[in-house]
């Protein structure tokens, strides 16, 4: 039997680099956008990309529920559609009904889109997820996230 292993940190805000901290300030920024009536559960996310430009996302509810869409894909997918510089780092955070921080794990569909992305570029893609005490779990690749993946290479 094979063993799959994820090797991730946890880190305060103040742990990190600089550079991520702005990454988190820009996806808790992004929380205030979020379009979310029948959860009340916002969530924001930053990309920041190869030639340091940063797009943010956050989630947007419908009341035909699949027809939402993650913040993780809103940022990615804007950010693909308007660049094609690879993507170097990705934050998330979420806000519950009472306002306070809460769990941003990304959902399956979230993980499968980076994953993709981080394939398709040939470099890792960083992740930073916030949880409900104000601390983040970071891997150093999205892949670790979904260790058996579905992608292009799957289709050939």
């Amino acid at each position: 039997m094979e063993k799959i292993q994820i090797t991730y940190q946890t880190a305060s805000k103040e742990e990190l680099t600089k550079e991520e901290q702005s990454l988190i300030d820009k996806a808790i920024a992004a929380l205030d956008g979020a379009h979310a009536p029948y959860s009340n559960f916002h969530v924001g996310s930053a990309v920041l990309l190869e030639d340091g430009s940063i797009v943010t996302g956050n989630n947007q509810e419908n009341a035909a529920y699949p027809s939402g869409l993650c913040a993780e894909r809103v940022a990615l997918f804007a950010a693909k559609s308007q660049t094609k510089q690879p993507v170097r780092l990705i934050a998330i955070v979420a806000r519950n009904q009472k306002g306070n921080a809460a769990d941003a794990f990304s959902c399956g569909n979230c993980r499968q889109v980076m994953m993709e992305y981080a394939n398709e570029q040939e470099t890792r893609i960083r992740i930073i997820m916030g949880d409900h005490n104000g601390n983040y779990v970071v891997l150093d690749d999205v892949r670790n996230l979904l260790p058996f993946s579905f992608y292009s290479r799957s289709l050939n």
